[in-house]
C-alpha cells in the first residue's frame, strides 16, 4: 500500500467511514518499518508496538488484540473507579481556589496520569513524556522519532519489570492503553474544559449547565483504507485510497448526543469510553460544587497532525 492517496472526506455522517467493511485501518507498521529502513535508525519499539495497539490492527487480528485489551480494562477498571474521585478532588483542586492555574500541567496532565498509571500499574508521568502518543504521527521528524522510539523503550522496560511473567503481548497491551490514552484524553478533556468554562464566562461554576459528556474531542479524525472500490457521501472511491472520518465534525452538531460519536462506531467503538465518561462527571460534579468562577487568560492548541491538545490553558480563577 505504498501508493495510497489521501482524501479528505466529511460525510454528513462520518461514522459511515468507520462502520464501513470495505474499508480497514491504514498500514502504521509497515509505514513505520519502510520509514526505518529508509532512514536507516531503529525504530523496532516502535513497529512492535503498531503491530499490537488494536486501533492498528487490520479486521483479521483486531477482534483478537481488543478481547485482550477489554480484559485488562475490566481486571483494572474496579480499582480505577473506587480511587477516581480522590484523584479528581486531588487534581482538580487547584481549579478550587483562586489564583493563575495552567490547567494542562497542574490539573489534566496530572489526572490522566493518575488514571493510565492506574490502568496500566506503573506510575506514568506525563509531563516527562511527550512524544509516546505521537507513535501515530506522519510528520514528525528524526529527532522526535529518536525520542519516541526512547520512551516507549523505557515504558516497555518499566512494565516489564513490573510484571516479569507477563509475555510480549501482555506487556504490548499495557503499552497501548498509555498510547491511546495519553493524548486522547488530554486533549478531549483539555479542549473540553476550555469549551465549557469559556461560554460559561462570567458565571459561577454553581451556574454552568455542565454537560455529562465532554464536547470536545481529542481525536479530530480517523483514517480508513479502502480494500476495494467503495462509495461513501456519495462518492466512489479506489482500493487504496485513504479516507478519513472527520469527527471534529460533530462539534458543531446541536444534538446533546453527538458526542457520544467522538469514541468511535462499531467494532472500533473506544474501549476506554465508559471510564472517560466517568472521569468527566467526577470533574462536572467537583467544579460545580466549588462554586467558583474564571477567566480564560491564554489559551491554544499545539502543532500536531493527529490529535487536538492544548498548548497553552491558563485560567484566572476567583
Amino acid at each position: 500500500m505504498g501508493g495510497v492517496t489521501q482524501h479528505q472526506v466529511i460525510a454528513d455522517d462520518p461514522s459511515e467511514i468507520l462502520k464501513s467493511p470495505h474499508l480497514d485501518v491504514v498500514p502504521y507498521a509497515a509505514r513505520v518499518s519502510m520509514l526505518s529502513e529508509r532512514l536507516g535508525i531503529d525504530l523496532s519499539t516502535t513497529i512492535f508496538v503498531l503491530t499490537v495497539i488494536p486501533l492498528c490492527q487490520n479486521r483479521s487480528r483486531h477482534p483478537e488484540m481488543r478481547r485482550i485489551i477489554a480484559a485488562q480494562i475490566a481486571e483494572r477498571s474496579d480499582a480505577l473507579k473506587a480511587a477516581l474521585a480522590e484523584m479528581v478532588a486531588q487534581r482538580l483542586a487547584p481549579l478550587t481556589r483562586p489564583g493563575q492555574v495552567d490547567v494542562m500541567a497542574d490539573v489534566v496532565s496530572p489526572l490522566v496520569g493518575d488514571v493510565i498509571s492506574a490502568l496500566i500499574g506503573v506510575p506514568v508521568r506525563l509531563k516527562d513524556s511527550g512524544h509516546i502518543s505521537r507513535v501515530f504521527s506522519q510528520v514528525i521528524g528524526v529527532s522526535k522519532r529518536r525520542k519516541l522510539e526512547q520512551e516507549l523503550r523505557d515504558l516497555r522496560a518499566a512494565l516489564t519489570e513490573a510484571f516479569p511473567d507477563a509475555d510480549d503481548l501482555v506487556i504490548g497491551m499495557k503499552l497501548s492503553l498509555a498510547i491511546l490514552g495519553r493524548d486522547a484524553l488530554m486533549g478531549t478533556l483539555g479542549c473540553s474544559l476550555h469549551h465549557v468554562i469559556a461560554q460559561g464566562e462570567g458565571r459561577a461554576f454553581d451556574q454552568i449547565n455542565w454537560p455529562d459528556s465532554p464536547q470536545r474531542t481529542g481525536v479530530p479524525y480517523i483514517d480508513r483504507v479502502a480494500l476495494c472500490p467503495v462509495s461513501v457521501a456519495g462518492k466512489t472511491y479506489e482500493p487504496d485510497t485513504v479516507l478519513r472520518s472527520d469527527l471534529a465534525r460533530f462539534e458543531q452538531s446541536d444534538d446533546a448526543r453527538a458526542s457520544m460519536s467522538f469514541f468511535g462506531a462499531g467494532a472500533h467503538l473506544c474501549l476506554g469510553r465508559a471510564i472517560s465518561l466517568e472521569l468527566w462527571k467526577a470533574m462536572m460534579a467537583d467544579l460545580r460544587a466549588s462554586g467558583m468562577q474564571a477567566r480564560v487568560r491564554h489559551y491554544s492548541l499545539r502543532r500536531d497532525d493527529v490529535f487536538h491538545v492544548p498548548e497553552t490553558f491558563i485560567l484566572e480563577m476567583f
